[in-house]
């Protein structure tokens, strides 16, 4: 079943629109980086966007934006299952060096 706003049911990352310009349009930029402060979330299921996990990661400014934003991501159940047997992997990793 489609959803609205062509989501679909797919795993996707929103960003705030305050973040739009916070990455110079230069050759030689990277990119943008933001500390994470925070992660909260929550699990849903409801007729538009059907069964998600959805988190809230708040980040702060490290140059020249000022405040904290929140990124949120919202996975299918598959995808955060898959996400969190990922990061514990890589800290076992981590704990074995």
């Amino acid at each position: 079943m489609k959803r609205r706003y062509g989501f679909n049911n797919a795993s996707h990352m929103t960003f705030p629109r305050e973040l739009r310009d916070a990455i110079p349009d230069l050759p030689t930029c990277l990119g943008r980086v933001l500390e994470l402060s925070s992660i909260s979330g929550a699990t849903s299921d409801n007729p538009l966007y059907g069964p998600r996990v959805s988190l809230n990661l708040g980040v702060k400014e490290t140059g020249k934006l000022l405040g904290q934003f929140t990124v949120r991501l919202d996975l299918e159940a598959e995808a955060a299952k898959g996400l969190a047997e990922t990061i514990l992997r890589l800290a076992e990793q981590l704990g074995k060096n």
